[in-house]
């Protein structure tokens, strides 16, 4: 799995997901501070990254317009700490679910959400 962390979430989330064995990248590494959602969209899609950000209304507005995407992930707005355990349990969820499948988990994300709740708990949903 390749990850895109949005520019509403701290840049450091990319470490947690390297730190799980993935590619990721940000906003802010790549020089998209400022971009225009349907940029980042655009990206994601050409680069098969998962998106990582709390903008959730956007963001399932423009997967819905493109049909096929790689994935969206929602996270709560909350302090850089937080951030990382919300991020930590979204990988950790993909690879449990995945597991039960039986399928890799960048293949369970095709055209999925994954929600995660304030509590850490995670809903998984295709989309659209």
């Amino acid at each position: 799995m390749r990850f895109f962390i949005d520019e509403d979430l701290s840049p450091s989330l990319t470490a947690q997901c390297h730190a799980a064995g993935y590619d990721a990248t940000c906003s802010r590494d790549r020089g998209r501070l400022g971009g225009k959602d349907h940029e980042v969209a655009e990206l994601c899609i050409t680069e098969d990254r998962i998106l990582v950000t709390n903008n959730a209304f956007d963001f399932l507005a423009l997967a819905r317009e493109k049909g096929l995407h790689p994935d969206l992930i929602f996270l709560p707005l909350a302090t850089k700490d937080q951030e990382q355990i919300w991020t930590k349990a979204a990988i950790e969820e993909i690879g449990r679910l995945a597991k039960a499948a039986g399928v890799d988990p960048a293949d369970l994300m095709i055209n999925s959400v994954l929600e995660v709740d304030e509590d850490g708990s995670c809903e998984h949903f295709e989309h659209p």
